[in-house]
């Protein structure tokens, strides 16, 4: 008689087979032979043989899914995530060990068929005395059976356990990207890593594409910057995206970014009337505005002008350039990133007026204090000094 051995590709399902096959039940294994009637000792031998094969396999199924487990949770994207989930594509892995194992428990099952019981409602895992169908106990167990039933029991466990080990394993890797895509900051460092790796392995690429000034068009940076934009976190963002791009979409993503960034390292026009051909005083300047926000504690709603003029006399911009066209240019680019309300320019044309009524050398204090904040957001957000100079972090790193 044969049972329905279909099971959705769930982890529901899949959790429900672990239990199952974790049972190590002497009483079920002897009624599901009376019930499979595996009564003579060919038929026993010949199971025997079948189960120790069956188990080779899976012991074979289990190192292939150890090879998969290496880099799985640390590659930000897979090529399966457009057509499964993950736990679809590891029971995919083991489709062959699932089959097996579902086809064992069906030899423990009734072999007399009962009236009005259609296939569709014969599930093999409900109705195996070896899974959750019902049982008679036995009263002296293994005892008073050949050894050749032993040995069966004993071929039965390790094929079980096997079994086990490799759900086990599928379960792991479910967990760990379940865990990934709840931890942003844990997420954001295998993103960050992954990115790097990807650029590394496209230099060639990256530098084509920048001198020839290639047009970047890519769906997915376009989000992660209207994300940026509404002041969204990052980190969430790069949480909810991994593992559904698939390797593909990540390579053109990684080298879109880039190029955008190394773009962005030339000095626009704005910026050169404002210092001229000073790049690493500019790069200086985008990098404290970009950080601006870690500088006020938490709760602090405005920019003070006080706090914008001192901020004017460390960007140090050409003597032509006035006021405006630096709170312009400030104005524009801090909204970008920033939290906070600047206050306008008359807040800063009164701030100057009352600094410079102050002794030179409070002055001179109060300004080296803030100064000191802002190069020590300099220096937190570039790359170590090389040949004497500070070198701002490039979108390129090559």
């Amino acid at each position: 008689m044969a049972y329905d051995k279909h099971i959705d590709k769930t982890e529901e399902e899949l959790r429900k087979l672990r239990e199952v096959y974790n049972q190590d039940d002497v009483d079920r294994f002897i009624d599901g032979m009376e019930a499979g009637r595996i009564t003579s000792e060919a038929q026993v031998i010949e199971f025997t043989n079948k189960i120790r094969q069956n188990d080779g396999l899976t012991r074979l199924e289990y190192s292939r899914l150890e090879r998969l487990k290496v880099g799985f949770i640390e590659a930000y994207a897979t090529n399966y995530n457009k057509r499964y989930s993950t736990t679809h594509m590891l029971m995919n892995r083991m489709r062959s060990g699932i089959s097996r194992g579902l086809k064992m428990l069906e030899d423990f099952c009734e072999k007399k068929p009962r009236r009005g019981h259609s296939k569709k409602n014969r599930k093999v895992v409900e109705n195996s005395k070896m899974g959750k169908g019902a049982y008679r106990p036995s009263m002296y167990g293994l005892e008073y059976y050949k050894e050749s039933v032993k040995t069966l029991y004993a071929e039965v466990d390790n094929y079980t356990n096997d079994l086990t080990k490799c759900i086990d394993l599928c379960l792991y890797m479910i967990d760990q990207v379940k865990a990934v895509k709840e931890d942003p900051e844990r997420a954001d460092k295998i993103y960050t890593q992954c990115h790097k790796d990807t650029i590394m392995n496209h230099r060639s690429v990256i530098k084509r594409f920048i001198s020839i000034n290639a047009d970047m068009e890519n769906d997915i940076l376009k989000k992660m910057e209207e994300w940026e934009r509404q002041k969204k976190s990052m980190k969430e963002l790069k949480a909810k995206l991994y593992h559904t791009m698939d390797e593909n979409e990540w390579i053109d993503l990684c080298v879109s970014e880039e190029v955008m960034l190394a773009r962005k390292q030339d000095v626009t026009n704005e910026e050169r009337a404002l210092w001229g051909d000073n790049k690493q005083q500019v790069m200086r300047v985008r990098v404290v505005i970009e950080h601006l926000d870690e500088l006020f504690p938490e709760g602090k709603k405005s920019i003070s002008g006080e706090f914008l003029a001192r901020l004017l006399h460390w960007c140090n911009i050409l003597p032509k350039c006035g006021l405006h066209y630096w709170y312009s240019y400030f104005y524009k680019n801090y909204m970008i990133h920033g939290m906070l309300t600047p206050r306008g320019e008359q807040a800063i044309k009164m701030a100057k007026g009352k600094i410079a009524k102050l002794d030179s050398d409070i002055d001179k204090e109060q300004q080296q204090d803030f100064n000191n904040k802002l190069e020590s957001i300099v220096k937190k957000y570039t790359e170590e000094p090389l040949e004497g100079t500070a070198i701002e972090k490039k979108a390129v790193n090559f």
